[in-house]
Order: C-alpha cells, then structure tokens, then sequence
C-alpha cells in the first residue's frame, strides 16, 4: 500500500526536525517507508499554519510552491495538502503543487515575450517530437550513408538494407539521448557542435574514441531536430524549461516577483532532479534562499534513461548553506527484510568489486524500525519470511512463481501481494501465463492487455471505415470487433470460430454488396461461390456490414465523434472510457495535422507505441493494491507502493549485470558499445571537464550497474513481511535462449542472509 497519514499525524524523530524548519536551505534523505510525502504535506500545512498568525518565511500573502516529478504525485501531494489543512482548520488555499514541466509553462506563459515565444505557443508532446526526430534522422542518413554504411558488422560494404533498419533505430536513441542531455545543460547544436571542434584542435585524443563520432552524429541529428522544431512552431519539454531558466536569468526582477509570490519551495522527488530542475528552482529561491529537498539518492532509478542524476541531490545535502537531514525511521518492512536492504548498501559502499561502483551506486543510510508507541509498527520477524530460489529456464521460473503467488492470494486472502519484473515484456508474459492458470491480478505495465485490445479493436475499424471497399481491411475488421465462438449442442447455431471466417470476409469480391446490396442480389453473392455457407457464419457478416455502413456514414463528423460512435457500439465500463481517451487522443492529432484524414490518422495509431502512450499508466494515481488480488508491474512502477508479500523474478546476470566484462543491454561489439551511452559519457565529459579525454564505455557501465542495484533496493523495500527472489540460468537474449552468468548481487544476497541467519 502507499504511504497514508494516520488520522492525527505524530511525527517521529528525524520527522519532527523537518517540522521545525523556518528559512535556509534544507535537504533531507529519506529512506522507504519513512513517511516522506506525509511529512512534506504536515510541513507545507505548518507553514501555513504560521502564515495564518502573521508568522514564519512565507509573511503575508506568499504560498509555498511545491514541485514534484510526476503528475500522479502531484495529486497525491495536492490531497494530502489539503487534508492536513482541514485538519488544522485553515482553508485550502495558499498553496501550488506543480510537476516541473508545469511549472516552466506557467512561467513561460506569464511572460512570453520576454521567453521569445508568442503568447500562444504550442507545446510539443512526446509523439511529435518522436517523428521530429525520426524525421531529422531520415535526412541524416540520406546525406551521410557512407557514415553509417561503415559501421555494419563485418567487412562487406555492399548495401545492407537489414542494417540500414538497425541503425535507423540505433541513430534515433543516440540522438534523443544526445538532444536531452546536451538541453538539460543548455547546450544547443551549434554549440555543441563548436565544442567538439574546439576539443580536436585543442590536440585531445579523444576524438578517435567511438563515443566521439556517436556524439558528432547526435549532434547534427539535433541541429536538423531544432530546425525542424522551429518549422513546427512549437517547443518541446526541455526546450520550456530551458526558456523558462533563460527568462529569470535574463530579467531578475521577474525572479524576484516569483520569489515574492513563492517564499518558499518545497521539492519532492529531489533524487530526480534533472541540471535544468536545479538551476529553475535555484533561480526561484536565489533572493531568500527557503528551498527544502526532499528525496532518496538510494531510490533514483531513472538516470540511466533520462536526464535525471541523483549526485545532485547528494552535493546539495553535502553543501555548507544547507541543513543536512536525514529520515531513516520505516515502519514498513519486517526486520528481516529491512536488514537484507540495509546490508546490499553496505557491502556496494564497502566491498563492491567494481570500485568506481562503491562510490556511486548508494548513499550510506540505514533503515530504522519504529519505535514502540508508534502508530506504525513494522511486522514482526515471526511473521516475515526472505527466500531465495534459482531455476534452470525462464519458463519454469515464471510458470512456478504463477503457480505459488495464487496458492499465496487464495490462501492468505488477507494479504496483498505482487510480481515485480524487470521489463514489461517479462510481465507480459507472465500476464499470459496468469490467465491460463485463471489466477486473478491486477497489470500495472506498461500498457494493460485491455488498453492494447481496445486500441488495437479502433485501428482496426477505423482502417475498415477509412476504406470500406477494402476485403482485407473489413476481414482484420471482422477479427478484431467478433471474437471466436464455438457450436455447443442443444444452443443455437453460432458462427464458426472467427478465424476460420476471416479468410472468408478476405475472399469477398464484390464488398459494395454487402454495405449497399442491389435489388436480386444476396449477401452470399459478394463471395465466391463455396460449399455450405451457414446462415449463422452470413449473418454474423450481415452484422459487421450494418455496423460499418454505420460507422462510415459517421466518418462525415469530427474525428473523435467518430470513434465515440464505434466505441458505443463495441465497448462498455472500463473499455468506453478507454476508447475515450483515445478519441481525445485522436482529436488532438488533428489539430495538430490539420491535413491528416482519417486513413493517416488511423495508421497514427496503428504505432507500435500508441496503447502506451494513449492509456500507458491509467490508473497510477488512484491504484491501491487490494487484499488477496495479485499485482504484476514493472520494479519502476512499484516504486512509491508496498505489499505483503513482493515477488522478484529474473534477478539474473543478463537483467543485472554485476562487472564491466557483463553482457549490457544495448551493447553492440562491432559499434565498440552502446552508441547513446557512449555519446552520453562524452558529453558529461565535455561539459563537466571541457575534454573528452577519459570518457569510455566504462562510464556507462558503471552508471548502469549502479543503477540496476538502486532498483534491486527499490524492489526489495516494497515487501512488508514476504520477500522472494529468484533467477534463471537460461534465458532469452536476442532470438534465442541461452545460459547465462548468475547475477553477482544475487549470490551475495545469499550470502548476506546466511551471515545473518548464522549471527541470530
């Protein structure tokens, strides 16, 4: 469950110290279960409790601004705000909650002529500036094919269009990470570009290195990106946010005017503050100096993806002008459980064998367990349990795992528990492998199987509806809008099952027939002529027909009208308010490709992506784990939750990789590495050092496995009582399965449980 506030919040040591704030600089290190959002909402509601009788930093009129990182924990923050108030009897007012791409807009919007942009300027959503980039790297290549045609594996240099798809992908990732890192360090193209010239001539040798032709090429991918961009009239997220610092640098008096209105500023999340996040919210708190940050180094599982460093966090809770706190009290594991997290940190500080590792990976602190009287007590030790499990293939951990965590929910119904997977695709399969086994669970991946149905149901009617004469088009139609169904004796004659009508639907010859039949002409006359067409197979066909004629009869209205006309014939419950969604989706694709149609519209959704995108996360914000109904998500996704029980899967060396000399995701050896990590420790190196010299694929390396054991910590600190972990020795890797290395952090947690065992 996530953390709640108890009905009268009582702070414990390390909370009440934070209560007690009142100016200057303030960082604090929390540890899971700590009751971090609960004290951030009691110190907010404080200070404006003492605003209220003329007291403390915010005087008379100012509101304490806090900024969060996700949507989702905006409004958790916004309600736990509001009850703490009511508590104290203080009206809901005098604070913002806002996440930091919002809060940029709305200082971008307070003064757009100043920020260099019209009052009305278009914000770019991730899929535009996916297909801008998509885009940029198209004309890249197009120009540059002897470039990317030398680094395909081996010596043949003859056209390879196989390779030409890899690298398409390939370049689009290095240069998404090159353009997010270089803006998050206010870097442009040009500027970027010039730095690297200015290394060469500057005699570095670094040049030669890989990672330095990776991030020339994502440098000029990012000038074609920019341009296009522009073209666009729009900006993208790092852009807001980069004109948003660029606007109080340039004009202090509007710093100042915002440090009037905001005294103070409050910042949860502070382990994944990006260089952008700190330089606006320095900005802001520049004249007063009241900014309190909130955060765990040991949980920032997002750097090695995005622009996110929890080093930040680090230096600021290190700096001299800041209080540094700490809150290590946790009622939420068992003492067995909170031992094991506190001894991996230990062992990585002290004995890790990657040395770079030890200094990268954690923070030391501890896990505390209440004390007695507190209103949250951690489980008993007697009531907890730790196991650790290997197996010889992937499929015999997954289908074991299946089998016990519904013996589990079925016999402790009582308890909640969950699957925690490394990736979505591993909780996809598991997801199937549940349902065969009829065990009952919730899917907080990526994207549900039923937002992928529902998507994948629209695309394929709106596909039929763009071009109804289309056999194919209304046969994938057929198969998406009647799901199979089989004859059972003393029913009624029913359809056959659906795929055996589908190459029926395909083979019709004349389909204007079936929307529009002429006088004398029968439906089975739009096929070819076939033995024993059954009245029940034609009039589930008759069906599809109405429906379409329907629907296309439809298609003269906007589109999302459209597709809330489909969703009514086909939906119902959760699934209409997914197709909802969807037509809002839709809709504001329009308007932003006013020339597209429905045929271009409906390919739009087609993308691989779009269930993600459109409905990925729905939900988040609101979702509490239930008692006796299983959990599967994603160990990225169960952050901010906890369980009863926590099971871990495929906690293997492919997942996990221990040492530099591991197998990396995303390595490639003819490329001498991952492309957008490298180019990613050039630019660090460039920036942070003024040379390239020294940044290797190493770097990354070491970034990754760092943050690999971060999220192994995360993972075990959602069990409350319950914790098992397991691997395999065999496992999929590229298109084939095959045995890989044990996972150096998971022998160790044996051994550190053993020790444990032996010393009680």
């Amino acid at each position: 469950m996530t953390e709640s506030a108890p009905a009268a919040f009582e702070p414990r040591p390390g909370q009440r110290e934070i209560l007690e704030y009142t100016a200057g600089r303030m960082g604090v290190a929390a540890v899971p279960g700590s009751g971090k959002t609960t004290t951030i909402a009691a110190l907010a509601a404080r200070l404006l409790g003492a605003r209220f009788v003329g007291e403390g930093p915010l005087g008379e009129s100012g509101e304490v601004l806090v900024v969060t990182y996700q949507n989702a924990a905006a409004e958790s923050l916004r309600h736990r705000i509001a009850r703490q108030l009511s508590q104290q009897s203080l009206p809901p007012s005098g604070y913002a909650v806002r996440t930091l791409h919002g809060l940029a807009y709305g200082i971008v919007q307070m003064w757009p002529g100043h920020a260099g942009t019209s009052s009305d300027f278009r914000v770019l959503d991730e899929r535009s500036q996916r297909e801008l980039i998509d885009r940029a790297v198209a004309e890249w290549n197009a120009e540059n094919t002897p470039t990317w045609g030398r680094l395909a594996p081996g010596d043949d240099s003859t056209y390879d269009p196989v390779w030409e798809e890899s690298w398409r992908r390939i370049a689009a990732g290095l240069a998404r990470t090159c353009i997010a890192a270089a803006k998050n360090r206010r870097l442009d193209a040009d500027g970027l570009l010039l730095a690297l010239t200015a290394a060469r001539q500057s005699g570095d040798p670094s040049p030669e290195l890989p990672g330095m032709l990776y991030l020339r090429i994502g440098a000029e991918i990012f000038r074609r990106y920019q341009l296009l961009v522009e073209t666009s009239a729009g900006i993208d997220f790092n852009d807001m946010v980069r004109l948003a610092v660029d606007l109080l640098e340039s004009h202090p008096d509007l710093s100042t005017r915002l440090n009037e209105r905001w005294p103070v500023v409050l910042e949860d999340e502070a382990q994944d503050s990006v260089p952008l996040q700190e330089e606006l919210l320095g900005r802001l708190t520049s004249d007063r100096g009241h900014w309190i940050r909130v955060g765990d180094p040991n949980q920032s599982i997002t750097s090695t993806f995005t622009s996110a460093d929890p080093r930040f966090l680090r230096r600021f809770l290190d700096r001299e002008d800041v209080t540094g706190l700490e809150m290590q009290i946790s009622g939420r594991c068992a003492p067995p459980v909170m031992a094991l997290a506190n001894d991996l940190v230990d062992w990585v500080c002290d004995a890790y064998p990657v040395v770079e590792v030890r200094a990268s990976a954690f923070r030391r602190q501890h896990m505390i367990a209440t004390a007695a009287g507190d209103p949250q007590q951690n489980p008993s030790a007697e009531a907890s349990g730790i196991a650790l499990r290997g197996y010889e293939h992937r499929d015999e951990e997954l289908l074991d795992v299946a089998r016990r965590a519904g013996r589990f929910a079925q016999s402790q119904p009582e308890c909640t528990l969950a699957v925690l997977v490394p990736t979505n695709r591993l909780g996809f399969e598991l997801a199937d492998i549940l349902r065969a086994q009829e065990v009952s669970f919730d899917e907080r991946l990526q994207s549900s199987r039923r937002a992928r149905t529902v998507v994948d149901t629209l695309v394929a009617v709106l596909a039929a509806v763009a071009d109804p004469l289309s056999s194919r088009g209304l046969a994938e139609a057929f198969r998406a809008t009647h799901p199979a169904s089989i004859d059972e004796p003393g029913k009624q004659p029913q359809p056959s099952p659906v795929e055996e009508l589908v190459p029926l639907v395909r083979s019709c010859y004349r389909p204007e027939s079936l929307f529009y039949p002429e006088s004398g002409v029968t439906l089975a006359d739009a096929f070819p002529p076939v033995q024993a067409l059954r009245d029940a197979d034609l009039a589930s066909i008759e069906e599809l027909a109405v429906r379409v004629r329907r629907w296309v009869s439809a298609a003269r209205f906007p589109v999302d009208q459209l597709v809330l006309a489909i969703a009514h014939d086909l939906f119902a419950g959760e699934d209409l308010a997914r197709a909802h969604r969807v037509a809002q989706f839709l809709r504001r694709r329009h308007d932003q490709n006013p020339a597209w149609r429905l045929p271009e519209l409906a390919v739009d959704l087609k993308r691989a992506d779009a269930a993600r995108e459109v409905l990925g996360g729905e939900g988040d914000a609101a979702y509490e784990p239930r008692p006796g109904q299983l959990t599967v998500t994603t160990m990225h996704k169960a952050k901010g939750m906890e369980w009863d029980l926590v099971y871990l899967v495929s906690i293997d060396g492919v997942e996990f990789p221990g040492t530099t000399e591991d197998y990396f995701r995303g390595y490639q050896q003819h490329l001498g590495g991952d492309p957008a990590e490298l180019a990613r420790s050039q630019l660090t190196a460039l920036i942070d050092a003024g040379s390239t010299a020294g940044a290797t694929a190493r770097a990354g390396q070491v970034e990754y496995i760092s943050e690999r054991l971060r999220l192994l910590y995360v993972a075990i600190t959602r069990a409350r009582r319950y914790l098992s972990v397991s691997f395999s020795q065999q496992v999929p890797v590229g298109q084939r399965s095959r045995r890989v290395p044990d996972a150096l952090v998971f022998h160790r947690l044996r051994t550190l449980l053993d020790n444990r065992k032996a010393s009680s």
